[in-house]
């Protein structure tokens, strides 16, 4: 249940056609988690400010359960900003991503919770 969020302020336009679906399939893989469970949302077009300025920007987050530690953060963080820079061109020094790792009971999934499904 990975989900990879994007909020900038790059009009909604620029937005690449295949950027959901790309960014879905890279998180997949450098989770190595199914496709079918990733969830990649993108909020474009907000109003940001970063240092002094409302240039190109963007905040993201990596939230999962299982999937975080000091080295495993280091690739997805190299990974992602490449990914984000290339297909967006948002520039690796006005990028925040966090990760987030989540307890699968605070996780809701078909009417129930994580925790449950997995035991």
């Amino acid at each position: 249940m990975p989900t990879f969020n994007v909020i900038t302020n790059l009009p909604k336009h620029k937005i690449p056609s295949t950027f959901l679906s790309d960014a879905s399939k890279l998180v997949s893989k450098i989770l190595n988690v199914p496709e079918l469970y990733i969830a990649v949302n993108i909020k474009a077009g907000q109003q940001m400010f970063w240092h002094d300025n409302e240039s190109l920007c963007g905040l993201g987050s990596l939230a999962g359960t299982g999937i975080y530690g000091t080295e495993e953060n280091k690739y997805y963080s190299s990974v992602l900003y490449d990914f984000l820079e290339k297909e967006l061109g948002i520039p690796q020094d006005r990028l925040y991503i966090s990760f987030v790792e989540q307890n699968p009971s605070n996780v809701g999934i078909r009417g129930t919770t994580l925790q449950d499904i997995i035991q």
